[in-house]
């Protein structure tokens, strides 16, 4: 009798296993991208760090509801294993990478966690992975414990520590419980590919990923009773043979720039430039040359990680000497890789005149700015007075070059009130200059 029930019931799993919820279109990508976070993850099943929050970051959707594109992808294929499921629950999977551990998360919003019967199977995960050999190793973490409220079991035929997982429950999820409505789980796994025979992190891993749906059972009653309904939805194939893979590097430049311009301002160079999308963006590495080849690094501005949309930045490089300058980006990944971008040139002009112009901001406190022009290169001293003609301070006495130059003014330890500030200039042919302006301190 046993056998018979046995038979049965694998023939009822044949028998709806092809049925499909019509609402479902498969778009079965057969790669997904494992996003490069620069610090490691605390595997407890929360997903309380930011990047598992971040809106830019990629998915796969199980389950019978539409994703939003670009990022969310539907998988391969589905099965309601015992009918009638009428459940419209969906779970969004994320993966990440450092180093070589790869964290797999899962965020369920399932109405009903649960056993499915007196099955072996449950809420959650079961997928395998290919290690380094070929070999295709288990991992299973779901809700498949008897009685009331279980925790979550984790399985693997992987060596000991090489893959570690662990799920929490929705603040109203009571599993094995049909008296309420739950609200959902969360999981994360960690597999650590050192440990799977991978020296260093490999172009991709072969996984296929199974996340299983019961509904409507207490943990105790039979799998095909009376009670209760299953879905299954999977990436790759159900249980073999077919594999997905977890894209590890990317040969794909991570920043796609469409601008980047110089525009030279008196002594100022103003680099503006903007990217049409960005993925694992850490930031810009400004570099300047005099002669297009030798570069420096002159300044650092931030990414905006991974975006869609456009973004604009800019950065200001004061002080240069007539001449003209070459300017690149090195665009950082947050795995070190990196992207220069073509060099723009400009040509930074001498003044005609000399000049000695208004500070600002004034009135200031306590600091402002001053900002003078000559022509040639000259002997520059530049000196602040009182009202009644004390010296208090002495800003330049050096030899320039022409061109525009600024420089700041801290007046901290002087008391509010009108100074003098007055430009003295001898130029290398014999040239004088000089001039005063009056700036008001207001403490």
């Amino acid at each position: 009798m046993k056998m018979f029930y046995k038979i049965f019931s694998f023939a009822a799993m044949l028998l709806v296993l092809n049925l499909s919820l019509s609402a479902q279109v498969f778009e079965d990508p057969l790669s997904m991208d494992a996003k490069i976070t620069p610090s490691t993850i605390t595997v407890d099943g929360a997903l309380t760090e930011p990047v598992w929050n971040d809106s830019n970051l990629e998915y796969l959707q199980f389950g019978p509801v539409a994703v939003v594109p670009p990022l969310g992808h539907t998988v391969t294929g589905e099965a309601i294993v015992k009918p009638a499921y009428t459940d419209v629950s969906y779970a969004k999977m994320y993966f990440l990478r450092n180093g070589l551990d790869l964290y797999i998360a899962l965020n369920s919003d399932d109405k009903s966690v649960c056993r499915f019967g007196d099955s072996w199977e449950g809420d959650g995960i079961f997928m395998k992975i290919k290690t380094f050999a070929g070999e295709d190793k288990e991992i299973k973490l779901y809700y498949n414990l008897s009685g009331v409220n279980p925790d979550v079991n984790f399985e693997t035929n992987l060596p000991t520590g090489a893959c570690v997982g662990a799920s929490a429950k929705g603040s109203n999820t009571v599993v094995n419980d049909t008296t309420q409505v739950d609200n959902g789980y969360t999981m994360e796994l960690v597999i650590h590919l050192d440990q799977l025979g991978f020296t260093t992190a490999p172009a991709y891993v072969e996984v296929l990923i199974n996340v299983f749906e019961p509904d409507g059972y207490t943990g105790s009653n039979p799998a095909y009773g009376p009670i209760g309904s299953y879905y299954k939805c999977w990436w790759g194939s159900e249980w073999g043979p077919t594999m997905r893979k977890i894209n590890l590097t990317s040969v794909v430049v991570p920043v796609e720039l469409s601008s980047f311009a110089a525009i030279a301002n008196g002594s100022s160079v103003e680099l503006n430039w903007a990217t049409a999308s960005e993925k694992n963006n850490k930031g810009f590495e400004i570099q300047k040359s005099s002669d297009g080849s030798n570069y420096m690094v002159i300044g650092f501005v931030n990414g905006n990680g991974t975006s869609t949309e456009q973004n604009s930045y800019s950065y200001v490089d004061n002080n240069n000497n007539a001449g003209m300058y070459y300017y690149r980006l090195k665009q950082l990944d947050y795995d070190g890789t990196f992207e220069f971008s073509s060099a723009v040139s400009v040509e930074v002009t001498a003044p005609v005149e000399f000049a000695l112009n208004q500070n600002y901001p004034n009135p200031f406190n306590p600091s402002t700015t001053l900002q003078f022009s000559i022509p040639e290169q000259s002997h520059v001293v530049v000196k602040v007075f009182d009202m009644l003609g004390k010296e208090v301070s002495t800003i330049v006495n050096d030899d320039m070059a022409a061109g525009l130059h600024q420089q700041a003014f801290n007046a901290s330890n002087l008391a509010s009130g009108n100074y003098v500030y007055q430009l003295n200039v001898v130029t290398v042919s014999g040239k004088t200059f000089n001039s005063s302006k009056i700036m008001t301190l207001m403490k």
